[in-house]
Parts: structure tokens; C-alpha cells; sequence
């Protein structure tokens, strides 16, 4: 009884896997198509989606002012001193800058604090002012500065109570959503802010979209936003995507690709020119999945997310590849009947697993056993070529050029996408790095895809059994860092697209989540330390020497803290501060150390006893030299919590000249970058009651859903 109990499970719990798996695919046959109209994308949504559900989008403004720095009177001049050398964003494409919650351009810092932006005049140091603070009543996400244009980002999230009444909202008929007494609204602004006057910013262009902001790239004088907006309905109404003031068709042009899927995203692709504010924005609108990871070179989007191959490509795979072998002539071709039905997928699965099991009934002991280890030998087979077939990552190619934003075309890989440094655009080539398979099988692999988006090369199965922890291309290559129990650093050769390969790796303890160049030969990687175990101890960071390719090196490391340390820069880039010629290095670090060993330190925590930015000296000969420790926390309260992860909490740095600033919420620090001396420093306007204040000064609105009943 037992063997015939595992002869069925063998084959049936594959069936009963597979009508599980996710059920939707973008095949890279697939052409874009435009909904001809508001009907058309309203039937599409509701016989294609599989899961469409209701809700709504409400629309809601936001004010905004800039509060001089000292109302009432004359602007206040500015030193026209500006420092010849400063630090700029740390991004991963030169030329295509990234937007941060701080920006400075050698002579003023514009930064997030709260619900302002504030504009710090701030070099030279020893007279460092507040100018102005921009209020916008919610957070902002992030900014960007370009010469005298400031362009800020945001979301806000309004609840909206039922009222019985129409109104009208731009071009647009609307109609108020009735089911709930209240709603969640979610929309997103673009605010572009004429700076020629520090100390009276003045709003220049102001634009709304319903949805959450995703992210954005400025390259030259155009800042490119994505929005994901969720395709909600209620009852026969779509919510559309508008950009407002900007809309002005009734019905806007809307891309989509004809297969279903589990939900649907309007991702709104939005090109901006921050100083021409009289050109009209370019808007293009795909209805795609929630974008998951953005890549940006000079002249491409290319926006990614993870799908699952139809459970109908691996039934019949199943079918042919365990069922059929195993099962006589006779079964099989019952099998194979069944399969050629017009029945549904769960129909066919379960008619399967009845001839499944009416035939192992029918085995005598001896046979049971025979058909089960055959069973058996291929399903463990089967397992192991759909664990890498199964999870796919799709990615969408859009040219950029100016206010020009075309769609180009779209390519598929194995597995998925750890963050935006897993890809990489050169000489033509899309480059991407990936894992795939799940957590007892993963394998990492590397894919070269041509200009069409077309596989040409790849290197597949590194490090089975980890998963990729960072990944950095340099050229013609490569680097990986994977991990489980020790860090493999892979060093891989992409001088021939068609034929990428490792040239060498290294193992060593811990793992690297973020990898920084240095130069052609060197890298630094930034993480965790770890046991032999695998168990992760406290902050490392690493150079490594690759002039030797098939035998890098780790030529100097320094570890901070006990397990618990953290820092900002494991999960942002932008707080990773780098300079190769000044020999400096700066990181937020959240410093835990364990206070009474239990014996057992690989297993235990450290308490949290210090927060701030290590300063540190670098060279490739020496390595790291800790140069000395900046703290935002108040003067003998450095364990409080607004040190550790609030607003006393350091996140970010820069340098002007020879004055090294750090920041927080609350301050901005400002040291001799060389002996850490201290400056000066400004209070920033943040407070915790902004909080409150947010919610309180967020009156209830109307809400209402764009409709087309009259198109």
C-alpha cells in the first residue's frame, strides 16, 4: 500500500504543482498594439485580466509654498563664491544623473528635510545659511537640480469621503464612486521650480498624475519620470491615466500587449524640460505589470519585471517528458486524447490524474515499484529543467531622445532581476544578470541580448545553490558576487557578446550587497562579514585587485561592528560617497556591538551604541584608513533612537572644496574634510509633528473616476 501511495504521489503532486504555477507570459513574439478606444480597453481589461479587482484612484491637489528666508524683507544676496571641486550624485551611468533626497552644485545644498526642501547656501562654509524652504504639505521623494531649475518628487495619499455630486476634472466627465464611505487615492506630482533667486523659489511647472511614483533619470535638460498607476474598476468605469494640466483628448493613446495577465499597470512614461517650462511634457502610457527594476543609458529605458511561463507549456511538458515514458502504449495515448480536449486546464489535469491512479491500482507490488523509481527519476529531471525555465524576467526597451519616447522592442531571460546594477547597456549590447530556480535549486546566469533584444550569449549555473548578492559591469565586464555560505566573486569576460565566460572568481567570507569601481583593476565591494557558516556578522568592506583575472584578490578589508551593524549604503547607492583622487570614503553606519558574550557571539545581536558617517582615507596600496567618526546625535545622548534611524540619523555626504557636509533630517553637518574639524552647522526646519501636521492639513475631497460613457 505504502509503494503504491508513492507511485500515484510521484506523478500526481507534478499535475497538482503545475496548476498552481502563474499563468502568464509575455512572449517576445508579442507586438505592441494602441486601444482604439475606451471601449475597447474596457473589454480587453475585463475578459483578459484574472484577477481585476475594485477599487478607485481619487484626485486630489496639493499646495505648495516657498517661504523666503527672511520675509518681509529685501532678497537676501547670496556669496557668488563657489567651490571649484565638489562631489556630484553616485550613479551607475555617467551622464545620466539619478534623483536623491540631497543635490549641491558647488555652492548651494538643496535637500529634503520633512515636508520641505530646503536651499542652504553653503560655501563657504563658515557662512552656511538657510536661503529658503519650499513647503509641500507631504514628503517629497526625491530632487534634482539642473543650473536655476529645482524639480521635486512626490506622492501623496488622500482618503476620500462619499459626496453625491458630479463634477468635472480637466477635460474629463466624472462621477462619484459610491460602494465604501471611503476611498485611498494615491497620486503622484512633478514640480519644477525656477531657482534663479535662492532666496524665492517660484513654482514654474506643476504637474499631477494619478498613480506612485517609481522613479526617474535626468539626461541633459530632459528628466524622465515613470508612474505606476494600478488599472482599477469599478463596475463598467476605468479610471484613465491623466497628466494634469497637460491632457487634453478625451480618450489618451494607451500601448498594450494583447495577452492576459493578473493585473494590469498603467506605467506612465513622462519626459520633461526643465528649462524650457513653456514645452509641453511628452507623456507615452503602457499598460504593463508593475515595473520592477529600471535600467538608464544615454538613449534607453529599459524597464523589467518578473513573469512565469504558462502552466500550459509545462502540463504538456510534463505529460511528455514523465507521464508518457512510464505509462504503457494504451495509457498513453488516453493521455494524449484528454490533452487535445477543449476542456479547461483543471478539467484536463484532473482526468489525467484518474487514469494516473486507475492504472497504479492495477499494479502488482513488484510493478508499482518499478513504475515509482522510474516516476521518480524523471520528475526529479523534470524539476530541475522548469526551475530555470519557469521564472522569467521581461524587459521592455524605450528609446529616449529629448522629448521623444518611442518603443523599440522587448526581449525575455531566465530568471530574475536583483536591482538595476543586474543590468547594463554597451557598444549596442543589453547586458543582464539574473537567478533563477527556487531556493534548493537557484542557479545565476548572465545574458548578452543584441539591439533587437535577441539572446546572443550567455553564461549559465554559476554558484548553484546561492543567489546573486550584487553585481557590477565595467566594459567588456563583469562582476558577481553570489552567496549562501561563503562570497564567490566572479569575474566574467563580455569582449565577445556571442561568447561571454569566466575568466576566474574568489572565495572569501561574507558577501558584498553594492560593488563600486575603483579603476580597471579594482573594485570595492561594501556588506556583510559572515562565518565559514554562512551567518553574518558585522559591517566589511573589501577592495578587490583583478589585474590577474583568474586569480582576483582581496588585497585589504575592515570590518565595523558585530552582527546587527548596518548601513544606508547597503540599500542606496547615492549614500555611498567615493573619491579615488582625494583618497576618500564616506558611509552612513549604524554601528551595534555586543556588549556581554554569551559564548556564542556568532549567534548573537549587538546593542546599538552609535550612529554617524566613517570618514575614511584610500589608496590601492593601503586600503582603508578610518580617518575619524561624525555624529548627528545630541551631545550625550548618542543611544537614543532619533540617532539610529530617525532624523538624527546621518544618510547622506558630499564634499565642497575642502569641507566635508554630512546629513540628517535635522542638520547638516559641515567638517575640514582633511583633520574632520569641525565648521559649522545648520539646523534643518524638520520636526516630528510634520508628521501629524501632514495628516491634519489633508482635508477630505471629493472623489471622483473618470469615465467615457459619452465616446
Amino acid at each position: 500500500m505504502k509503494t503504491e501511495i508513492v507511485t500515484v504521489a510521484v506523478l500526481l503532486v507534478g499535475l497538482v504543482a503545475l496548476s498552481m504555477l502563474p499563468s502568464n507570459h509575455i512572449s517576445t513574439e508579442d507586438k505592441l498594439k494602441k486601444f482604439a478606444s475606451y471601449d475597447e480597453l474596457k473589454s480587453f481589461i475585463k475578459e483578459n485580466s484574472e484577477n481585476y479587482m475594485g477599487n478607485y484612484y481619487g484626485v486630489g491637489m496639493m499646495e505648495t509654498r516657498a517661504l523666503a528666508a527672511d520675509a518681509g524683507n529685501a532678497p537676501v544676496a547670496a556669496s557668488a563664491q563657489k567651490a571649484t571641486d565638489f562631489s556630484t550624485t553616485n550613479v551607475q551611468v555617467r551622464g545620466v544623473d539619478e534623483a536623491d533626497i540631497v543635490k549641491n552644485d558647488g555652492k548651494y545644498i538643496y535637500v529634503v528635510s520633512g515636508t520641505k526642501v530646503v536651499i542652504v547656501d553653503a560655501f563657504p562654509a563658515e557662512n552656511a545659511k538657510i536661503l529658503s524652504e519650499i513647503e509641500l504639505n507631504t514628503t517629497p521623494r526625491n530632487i534634482f537640480i539642473n543650473n536655476d531649475k529645482l524639480v521635486v518628487f512626490g506622492d501623496e495619499y488622500n482618503s476620500y469621503p462619499y459626496v453625491g455630486v458630479q463634477e468635472k476634472i480637466g477635460v474629463q466627465e466624472s462621477m462619484i464612486a459610491r460602494p465604501y464611505p471611503y476611498y485611498n487615492s494615491a497620486s503622484s506630482y512633478i514640480k519644477v521650480y525656477d531657482v534663479s533667486d535662492r532666496t524665492n523659489p517660484v513654482l514654474a511647472k506643476n504637474l499631477s498624475v494619478d498613480g506612485n511614483y517609481f522613479d526617474s533619470r535626468m539626461i541633459g535638460d530632459y528628466v524622465y519620470t515613470i508612474i505606476n498607476q494600478p488599472v482599477y474598476t469599478y463596475g463598467d468605469v476605468v479610471p484613465l491615466p491623466v497628466v494634469r494640466p497637460f491632457t487634453t483628448q478625451k480618450f489618451p493613446d494607451i500601448y498594450y500587449f494583447d495577452v492576459p495577465d493578473r493585473s494590469y499597470n498603467f506605467v506612465n512614461i513622462i519626459a520633461v524640460n526643465v528649462n524650457n517650462v513653456n514645452e509641453d511634457p511628452t507623456v507615452k502610457t503602457y499598460m504593463l505589470p508593475y515595473s520592477q527594476n529600471l535600467f538608464v543609458s544615454a538613449n534607453n529605458i529599459y524597464l523589467s519585471y518578473t513573469k512565469w511561463l504558462d502552466q500550459t507549456y509545462f502540463f504538456d511538458k510534463f505529460v511528455d517528458e514523465v507521464i508518457i515514458p512510464v505509462v504503457p502504449s494504451e495509457v498513453g495515448r488516453t493521455v494524449s486524447e484528454i490533452r487535445n480536449t477543449n476542456d479547461t486546464k483543471a478539467e484536463k489535469m484532473n482526468k489525467v490524474m484518474k487514469i494516473i491512479e486507475d492504472y497504479a491500482n492495477n499494479l502488482d507490488p513488484e510493478e508499482k515499484a518499478t513504475l515509482g523509481k522510474d516516476a521518480q527519476d524523471r520528475m526529479l529531471k523534470f524539476q530541475k529543467e522548469i526551475a530555470k525555465q519557469q521564472e522569467s524576467t521581461i524587459i521592455h526597451k524605450i528609446m529616449l531622445n529629448g522629448n521623444e519616447i518611442k518603443y523599440e522592442t522587448q526581449g525575455s531571460v531566465p530568471g530574475h532581476v536583483l536591482n538595476q546594477f543586474s543590468m547594463d547597456e554597451y557598444n549596442n549590447y543589453f547586458r543582464i544578470a539574473t537567478t533563477g530556480g527556487d531556493w534548493q535549486s537557484q542557479t545565476n546566469n548572465l545574458y548578452v541580448l543584441d539591439s533587437g533584444m535577441n539572446t546572443v550569449g550567455k553564461v549559465e549555473d554559476l554558484a548553484p545553490g546561492e543567489r546573486i548578492y550584487s553585481v557590477r559591469f565595467m566594459s567588456d565586464r563583469a562582476y558577481m558576487v553570489t552567496f549562501r555560505q561563503v562570497d564567490p566573486l566572479f569575474v566574467i569576460d563580455l569582449k565577445e557578446p556571442s561568447t561571454p565566460k569566466v575568466l576566474g572568481f574568489l572565495k572569501v567570507t561574507g558577501v558584498s550587497d553594492y560593488l563600486h569601481p575603483v579603476d580597471e583593476n579594482h573594485i570595492i565591494g561594501i556588506g556583510k562579514e559572515a562565518t565559514e557558516q554562512g551567518r553574518f556578522l558585522g559591517l566589511k568592506m573589501s577592495l578587490f585587485d583583478v589585474t590577474d583575472v583568474q586569480n582576483p584578490k582581496e588585497i585589504s578589508k575592515i570590518i565595523i561592528g558585530d552582527r546587527g551593524t548596518d548601513s544606508y549604503a547597503l540599500q542606496d547607492h547615492h549614500a555611498f560617497l567615493f573619491n579615488k583622487d582625494k583618497g576618500l570614503l564616506v558611509l552612513p553606519v549604524l554601528l551595534a556591538e555586543i556588549k556581554n558574550n554569551n559564548g556564542n557571539p556568532d549567534w548573537q545581536y549587538g546593542e546599538y551604541i552609535w550612529q554617524g558617517a566613517y570618514v575614511f582615507g584610500f589608496s590601492v596600496d593601503t586600503g582603508f584608513t578610518l580617518r575619524g567618526k561624525i555624529t548627528h546625535a545630541v551631545s550625550g545622548n548618542e543611544a537614543d533612537y532619533e540617532s539610529y534611524w530617525g532624523s538624527n540619523s546621518v544618510k547622506r555626504s558630499l564634499y565642497m572644496g575642502n569641507v566635508l557636509y554630512t546629513l540628517s533630517d535635522k542638520m547638516i553637518k559641515m567638517n575640514i574634510l582633511d583633520t574632520l574639524e569641525d565648521i559649522n552647522k545648520i539646523n534643518l526646519p524638520y520636526t516630528e509633528e510634520q508628521w501629524i501636521d501632514v495628516v491634519l492639513r489633508t482635508e477630505p475631497a471629493i472623489m471622483t473616476v473618470p469615465i467615457m460613457e459619452t465616446l
